[in-house]
């Protein structure tokens, strides 16, 4: 699943969205700096997700103003998200990864579930860190300058990512309940401060 499918269906997870709330949300959540998401792809995404019956779009009308479309996840979309949501907190690449969106958007999975899959996740990383580490040090033998600014740069950042995935597990150690309980409730806050 792309990572704008994701995105979509973690948006109405909890509760349908029309669009301006989605809108909204992505902008307060800051989606298109860091997640690279716009609204646009999230549209496109939703037509993908009704096509294969992930998600149900109905409209609204509201007083004076234009109907508006409302967008709805199905049993089928929460039971794929939760899949995609599995295999993103394992996903062992880098740069561009599903991996953070996940873990913004871990609904309906428990503290149980998620840490085994965190652990998966850096013990895959630990071994991607041992192989630049490896390769590295063959590097310095032939003093491949280039590749070894390249290899190093690589190297800090699976260093980086090991250390944010210690960090979730030792959150959801402290907080079992969250991202059953707190993620649904702060993400239904900035949703609700924008209406």
């Amino acid at each position: 699943m792309a990572k704008n499918e994701l995105v979509s269906l973690a948006l109405i997870y909890h509760e349908p969205m029309h669009a301006y709330a989605i809108n909204a949300l992505i902008k307060e959540m800051g989606l298109e700096y860091w997640a690279y998401i716009s609204p646009a792809s999230i549209y496109s995404a939703f037509s993908r997700l009704e096509k294969i019956g992930c998600v149900e779009v109905s409209t609204e009308k509201v007083g004076n103003m234009p109907e508006r479309k409302i967008y709805t996840i199905t049993d089928k979309g929460k039971r794929r998200f939760l899949e995609e949501l599995r295999e993103a907190i394992i996903s062992k690449s880098l740069g561009d990864n599903p991996f953070y969106l996940a873990v913004s958007f871990a609904y309906g999975i428990t503290a149980d579930e998620a840490i085994p899959l965190l652990e998966e996740r850096m013990a895959g990383l630990r071994e991607a860190l041992n192989h630049v580490t490896e390769e590295e040090k063959e590097l310095e033998k032939i003093n491949g300058y280039s590749a070894l600014i390249i290899t190093r740069a690589g190297k800090k950042h699976i260093e980086a990512e090991i250390e944010a995935t210690g960090e979730f597990i030792k959150l959801l150690r402290e907080k079992p309940e969250y991202y059953t309980k707190v993620t649904p409730n702060i993400i239904k806050q900035l949703m609700h401060s924008r209406e």
